[in-house]
């Protein structure tokens, strides 16, 4: 289903406020929100341009008090920009999202955490970030149109360095999940009128994330995901 423009004009009626967008925090106690632990510091890979390394471990710590994070020597593309983002975003190293986008890209390779959580937690972090409301909503409303999901979850461990966090530090987990269709261009169509749609609404409040996963799920519906892990012998 293609969202149409006079449908998102229709939507922009539905609006309530928000707030704007903090500068970056770190957490300096146990007990506080929002903010980022650990440090921050991506290390140059010699020979290999498209990548770099944590130099230490980092994480951030969402509205709910739920801790997110990765590690030390972590290897990151950045914000590993697909084509179907290409368009609206800038160097896969913009400050205003990579730390969101290391947090993300972490634990969608590694299912301990449900799939819409992990999305909100982008928009969540990219605020903490200071990165405008307008463009982090475009780039939650298309990891979650588009980006991947996954159903049961894969067991976790604590975190060395964040409080009520888990995550799991090996390989990527072994996961079957639904396409992740970032990479194709199909939809620009649509993100271009979504983009329109946000910039129009935010001086009367914008749009709420739950609005937006409401269009979300209806321009794309959900197939069921299996939310236990298949019994022995089973193909995941």
């Amino acid at each position: 289903m293609r969202i149409t423009g006079a449908f998102f004009v229709c939507l922009v009626g539905l609006l309530i406020g928000a707030s704007e967008a903090s500068a970056i925090t770190f957490c300096k106690t146990k007990d506080e929100r929002n903010c980022f632990t650990g440090k921050f510091t991506l290390v140059d890979i010699p020979g290999d341009a498209g990548h770099k390394l944590l130099e230490a471990d980092f994480g951030y710590v969402d509205p709910d008090g739920v801790g997110w994070q990765t590690n030390k020597d972590a290897k990151t593309d950045g914000a590993s920009i697909p084509p179907l983002l290409q368009p609206f975003v800038g160097s896969p190293w913009e400050d205003g999202y990579i730390r969101a986008a290391v947090i993300h890209d972490w634990y969608c390779d590694r299912h301990v955490r449900a799939w819409k959580d992990t999305h909100r937690v982008f928009y969540n972090a990219m605020l903490a970030s200071g990165l405008n409301k307008p463009k982090a909503k475009l780039l939650f409303y298309a990891v979650y149109s588009f980006g991947p999901r996954w159903g049961y979850l894969e067991p976790g461990t604590k975190c060395p360095g964040t409080q009520n966090c888990i995550q799991m530090t090996g390989k990527e987990a072994v996961f079957v999940q639904l396409p992740d269709t970032l990479n194709s261009l199909a939809n620009a169509d649509e993100l271009k009128a979504m983009e329109a749609a946000i910039e129009q609404s935010e001086p009367t409040g914008g749009f709420t994330l739950d609005q937006l996963v409401a269009i979300a799920d209806k321009a794309h519906p959900k197939q069921t995901l299996l939310d236990t892990a298949p019994s022995k012998g089973e193909t995941k």
